[in-house]
């Protein structure tokens, strides 16, 4: 497309750029283009269809000897778009929401010339459709327009009386609460988007506008995090040293914190996390064991993790995120030179068994309730969510269900629960996980994440085959925030069965930034138990940390069950720690209890069908069994039941068709089926 704009000289009238001093500058078209290949009928500042898949804007302009800078308008990037200026590359546009946004890109020297211009902008996936356009040029460099002053940070951890240097996330937030554009930070050891910079050294230099800021250095979920005021004049002299000490706040013995969900930009083609930015953002936020998810690609992190000496902080798994047209799966451990699992199915099964067929030792159905609506793989087979029976198309065979996903909105958490209880009461051993399924540098990685049972401590060379196996076993916590643990005798009993509850015992911990509120134990999916959790008096600054004994607090049925227990917290509200959901939360995974002593825990549908085979399906015996069982066995009773009288309904129905037939031969084809 060939579009000849006018040339106007005016005054910086966006809020990016009025904040500054009063420059004189180039508007190259105050036009937009809606760029791509469908309507978008929702877009009202540019037409519903798209005007093509490429740009082309010859231009006259006053060249400048030194650095430019381009200022655009744009909506809905999430490719990649190439943008140059007469045939020399400028950028690639940056990631932006479904919103017009105000971008900047620098003009290198020499790239403007004095008359005629032209600038292109190509995409590399023109299904892709974005707004772009009101561009103005302004000639002055970057460090000049934004009257740009440098810091520096450092991060450590502090280890009794010594200090040592780590990757953190540093987050930076303006007096107005924005996350403001950082300048000059960019290294193979960072990773910078606004408001955020990730250092794989624990140190950095960057360049800010002048002003007062808030600065915060975070480490995950188990560090504490630290906070500091960072004031930025021109006039100043000297380059201000923002010094940060962090404390590992939750230990957590025999567990190693992984994320099970990540992506990167480089393999997926979304988001906007290249491979090599990933490795710094996992170093930085405390992930221990880091598997590798990109949509329908074995990808392996070994070598940038290796070439950016991140090694000794998390062991890289081969993963993909099997993407199929009925649901997604993350599929690990893989290969990363074979070739990818089948995807294109709607046969679940042949779909899990082509993942264990490439090495899979553990498959997790993925965001099950995504996207919301109908279009959810849930809400699509018609999941009985008390029952764990669906009408449509649908196959076990997956190993566990990702309960916790931290960059998906799902305003009640509770109902993936219940939906994972049901599956557990029809007596499918599927366990659960949290993850992040991170895309971007900004979304943190691992908020959502697994505690996993690991005998092994050096989180650089863990034991890949029995972590996987601890996770489809269930040997492991759900979490986002707060670390749960649920023990027998001081020993860890998740995803195990036991014969009594004596000496269980429920541990509770969250880093001094998170504030658990509620205690739930389910008992086969029903509430048995509930209890506020509350930190000391005083104690608002420390780390939470509780052992509870469960024994005087479970109501126990008289048939075998299982326990989960859930712990809720409240949302943390400082940048550091963003989240999509206005809450924390962290969960066990079931411990199931033989009260017979039979050495085969049964499931909530198990004992429906003994009951019912022993009592048969009167009605008495009906009412009888559902006064001394609990709810889960009550619905798979009455599932059972109402199957059954249906089924012995149509007999007498078509028993008395056919007697109808017999007594009025010409009633024949007019009733019966």
């Amino acid at each position: 497309m060939k579009l000849t704009p006018w040339l106007v000289l005016a005054l910086l009238a966006s809020p990016a750029i009025a904040a500054q001093s009063q420059t004189e500058v180039q508007t190259i078209t105050q036009r937009l283009w809606h760029l791509g290949n469908d309507p978008t009928p929702g877009w009202t500042e540019a037409p519903v269809d798209p005007e093509g898949s490429s740009l082309e804007v010859p231009f006259e302009a006053h060249a400048f000897e030194g650095e430019g800078v381009l200022f655009v308008q744009q909506r809905d990037v999430n490719n990649t778009w190439l943008l140059q200026l007469n045939g020399k590359p400028l950028a690639t546009l940056d990631k932006s929401p479904d919103e017009l946004a105000e971008r900047f890109y620098a003009i290198p020297p020499g790239v403007m010339r004095e008359g005629a211009n032209t600038l292109t902008l190509m995409a590399t996936n023109p299904a892709d459709d974005i707004l772009f356009g009101n561009v103005r040029y302004v000639p002055r460099s970057i460090r000049e327009h934004f009257e740009l002053c440098p810091f520096s940070v450092h991060v450590s951890e502090r280890l009794d009386v010594m200090l040592r240097d780590v990757p953190a996330r540093i987050t930076i937030v303006g007096a107005n609460g924005e996350l403001p554009p950082i300048f000059y930070a960019e290294s193979e050891h960072t990773a910078v988007r606004p408001g955020v910079l990730y250092t794989g050294t624990g140190h950095a230099t960057a360049e800010l506008p002048a002003g007062k800021y808030t600065v915060y250095a975070s480490r995950g979920m188990e560090w504490s995090r630290a906070m500091a005021t960072l004031e930025l004049d021109r006039e100043s002299t000297g380059v201000p040293l923002l010094r940060f000490d962090l404390v590992h706040e939750i230990k957590t013995p025999g567990f190693i914190a992984a994320d099970t969900h990540i992506h990167t930009l480089t393999h997926s083609g979304h988001g906007d996390a290249s491979v090599e930015e990933r490795q710094i953002t996992l170093a930085a936020e405390g992930v221990e064991l880091a598997i590798a998810t990109d949509h329908n690609h074995n990808t392996d992190y070994g070598a940038a993790q290796h070439a950016l000496g991140l090694s000794e902080y998390y062991t890289a798994v081969v993963g993909n995120e099997v993407t199929t047209p009925i649901g997604h799966f993350n599929a690990f451990p893989l290969d990363p030179k074979d070739t990818v699992p089948e995807h294109d199915s709607h046969d679940l099964a042949e779909m899990i068994q082509s993942m264990r067929d490439h090495g899979a030792r553990t498959v997790i159905w993925n965001h099950p309730r995504w996207p919301e609506g109908e279009k959810s793989p849930v809400v699509s087979i018609g999941l009985d969510s008390r029952t764990g029976f669906w009408k449509g198309d649908w196959a076990f065979g997956y190993d566990a269900m990702e309960l916790v996903n931290s960059d998906t909105h799902e305003p009640n958490p509770m109902q993936l629960y219940r939906d994972w209880f049901s599956f557990l009461n029809r007596g499918q051993r599927v366990f659960s996980v949290g993850a992040s399924d991170s895309h971007e540098v900004g979304v943190v990685v691992g908020q959502g994440r697994t505690y996993v049972k690991s005998s092994s401590t050096d989180v650089a060379n863990l034991n890949v085959e029995e972590c996987c196996d601890n996770i489809a076993q269930g040997h492991s916590s759900v979490s986002m925030g707060i670390f749960v643990d649920l023990m027998r005798n001081g020993e860890s009993i998740m995803g195990e069965s036991v014969w009594q509850t004596g000496g269980w015992q429920l541990r509770v911990a969250a880093p001094s930034w998170v504030t658990p509120k509620r205690l739930t134990l389910f008992v086969n999916g029903e509430v048995a138990y509930t209890h506020p959790l509350e930190r000391p008096t005083g104690a608002d600054a420390i780390p939470f940390d509780v052992l509870l004994s469960l024994e005087p607090l479970l109501k126990i049925p008289d048939h075998d069950y299982w326990v989960v227990a859930v712990v809720e917290g409240e949302k943390v509200t400082e940048p550091f720690w963003p989240l999509r959901n206005d809450y924390t939360l962290g969960s066990t995974n079931p411990v199931f209890v033989d009260t017979d002593g039979d050495g085969m825990p049964a499931s909530a549908l198990q004992i429906a069908e003994w009951e019912l085979k022993e009592h048969g399906t009167s009605e008495d015996a009906v009412l009888s069994i559902l006064s001394r069982v609990d709810g889960a066995v009550a619905a798979q009773v009455m599932r059972l039941v109402r199957a059954q009288y249906r089924q012995q309904a149509e007999e007498r129905i078509h028993n008395l068709e056919e007697k109808a037939v017999e007594s009025q031969p010409s009633h024949k084809g007019w009733i019966g089926e």
